[in-house]
């Protein structure tokens, strides 16, 4: 076993402080009972590659590695390079499978090749194949928290209160500000971090996170940030918590919104539409379906799913803007959300601000699942068919 580990000195136990790549081994035959086997349910988020047939049979697992290794922070890069590979060579040799502790993910020998050993640009990794995001319902919000940044010596990310329609947004400020920690840029005495997309290095994440933004993207930010308090089940590792003073807004979701529009960018589309037969009959069909939906909001949501719906919002000079809101309470007729669109022709409204409608005068709905599905928006086809 020891020849697997040449890119390391093999030490006893790992010391206080590591001035060169060293590390220390144990095969252990009660895996059961030290490190228990995640079940199935566990498995099927966080299993990487593995089928069924594979989950299964290792429940039965009783032999396992345990590898800890360590490395001085200005070797944090190489040194984790060098751990992957290591780890692959030994899973591959042993027809075993990889848990990373951090990240508290599973891997197959090829699901680690394609997540941990080919996500490097030069000698650079793309971070975010490197780490997870756990985000959940948290306090009347949503927490999204990264784990898995202490392999790089750096401190995990938390974002607190967001509505779960940010969840991808925020999932990209993370990963963004984690790939700019790697490469250098940090948090000032004061708090403030300046986020350049543009000056991240030339790598694939950032070709691919450019290739993604809206044509009025800003590309830049600076966001104040503050000491993460940490909780149940956050990683055992420094937590730096972004927060969002000194941006423009109102309350909490239209400053998130704010920010996040003008760090990637947004694009909206704008219709003008004659309501036909066709159109109302789509919406009539939709609206039967809104006392389902109340009864099911009040029941409790599963996590990361919620509820858009498109309402009226008069415009000053006449007519009105049809908007998507998406839903935080629902008493009897009134709803309660966050406005989803920027508006155009209403100065005194803006995305994400905190607004009232009325269910009898809900056009259209949108129900977004956990697994990315989503069904409604009955209408949406016809009036892009039919708009002037």
């Amino acid at each position: 076993m020891a020849a697997f580990f040449d890119r390391f000195e093999i030490v006893g136990e790992l010391p206080a402080a590591s001035t060169k790549p060293v590390v220390t081994y144990r095969l252990i035959e009660d895996l059961q009972d030290t490190y228990p086997v995640p079940d199935l349910d566990y498995l099927a988020y966080f299993g990487r590659g593995l089928d069924r047939e594979q989950a299964v049979r290792i429940q039965n697992a009783r032999v396992g590695l345990v590898v800890d290794i360590a490395y001085p922070m200005p070797m944090s890069v190489d040194g984790m390079k060098a751990a992957n590979l290591t780890l692959l060579e030994i899973a591959e040799a042993t027809g075993g499978v990889i848990w990373d502790s951090e990240t508290r993910e599973l891997f197959t020998p090829d699901s680690w090749q394609a997540n941990r050993v080919a996500p490097w640009d030069g000698d650079l990794p793309i971070l975010e194949k490197h780490t997870v995001i756990h985000a959940y319902q948290h306090a009347g919000g949503v927490r999204a928290i990264s784990l898995g940044m202490a392999k790089f010596g750096l401190p995990d990310i938390v974002v607190n209160d967001f509505s779960w329609s940010l969840n991808r947004s925020m999932g990209n400020l993370i990963n963004l500000v984690a790939q700019s920690f790697l490469e250098g840029q940090f948090p000032q005495e004061d708090g403030t971090l300046g986020i350049s997309i543009n000056e991240l290095a030339d790598t694939r994440y950032k070709q691919e996170l450019v290739a993604s933004l809206g044509i009025n993207a800003q590309r830049d930010v600076v966001i104040q940030t503050g000491k993460g308090v940490r909780e149940e089940g956050d990683p055992y590792n420094y937590i730096v918590e972004l927060l969002f003073h000194d941006q423009e807004g109102r309350h909490s979701s239209e400053i998130q919104t704010n920010l996040l529009s003008s760090l990637f960018g947004w694009e909206d589309q704008v219709a003008y539409v004659q309501h036909n037969a066709m159109i109302t009959a789509a919406s009539e069909s939709a609206r039967q379906k809104l006392d389902g939906l109340k009864a099911d909001f009040n029941a409790g949501l599963a996590p990361g799913e919620f509820i858009l719906l498109k309402a009226p919002f008069d415009i000053p000079e006449g007519g009105a803007e049809w908007m998507w809101v998406e839903v935080l309470s629902w008493d009897d007729d009134a709803i309660s959300g966050l406005l989803k669109n920027e508006p155009v022709n209403i100065p005194d409204l803006k995305g994400g601000s905190e607004v009232t409608v009325m269910q009898q005068d809900i056009f259209d709905f949108i129900r977004h699942y956990a697994d990315g599905t989503s069904e409604g928006n009955e209408t949406g086809e016809l009036i892009l068919k039919y708009q002037n």
